[in-house]
């Protein structure tokens, strides 16, 4: 697979190599593209897919001793994730929750109760901080250089050679502290998992 997708960053745009490696990851795009809370934005979400797609074949080092296709996972995972993240803050700001009328307001502005009702689904909301409080807590356990590797290269999208000059160690040393703290958050995760709304 690394040899196929170094011919592709040689190649002309649309070449073979490319179309072959898009070919191999079409599953992958499916899976975090038809996610149920990305069902209003499945287009955009596959497009984005397809976008991390295409920059993990420009951006990919293989002398940085990570494989391709988790690199590739990991960038559609959180392209995805990224473009969830940004629609719900949209949503957010276009459907701002008043606290109730005071008489004052405009009569064609919704109560925070018709808006909660309409258009926010509570359920998902509680879900998603319970569960950004299980990760934000699990990822305390971590070491501070765990804690790094893991945070900047899965959620920052930096490469595990910016993380290594940052830490002073080398890219596989990096790879190393993000696998242990990944197993650890795991670990940590299923120790917590009655918390979860699993």
């Amino acid at each position: 697979m690394e040899q196929l997708v170094i011919k592709a960053q040689t190649e002309s745009a649309g070449g073979a190599a490319f179309e072959e490696v898009c070919q191999r990851f079409t599953g992958l795009v499916k899976k975090y593209a038809n996610q149920p809370h990305l069902k209003g934005i499945k287009e955009d979400a596959t497009a984005e897919g397809w976008l991390a797609v295409a920059a993990a074949v420009q951006s990919y080092d293989q002398t940085a001793g990570v494989r391709f296709a988790g690199y590739v996972e990991s960038r559609v995972k959180y392209a995805v994730w990224n473009l969830f993240k940004r629609e719900r803050r949209r949503w957010q700001q276009e459907l701002p929750l008043d606290r109730g009328s005071t008489g004052d307001e405009e009569k064609s502005a919704p109560s925070w109760m018709e808006t909660l009702a309409a258009a926010c689904n509570v359920e998902n909301e509680v879900e998603a901080r319970l569960i950004t409080a299980a990760v934000c807590e699990a990822l305390a356990t971590l070491s501070d250089k765990q804690q790094v590797a893991v945070v900047r290269t899965m959620l920052g999208e930096a490469h595990l050679a910016e993380v290594a000059t940052e830490l002073g160690v080398s890219p596989q040393a990096v790879y190393s502290l993000r696998q242990r703290g990944l197993a650890r958050l795991k670990k940590e995760l299923r120790k917590n998992s009655t918390k979860l709304p699993i």
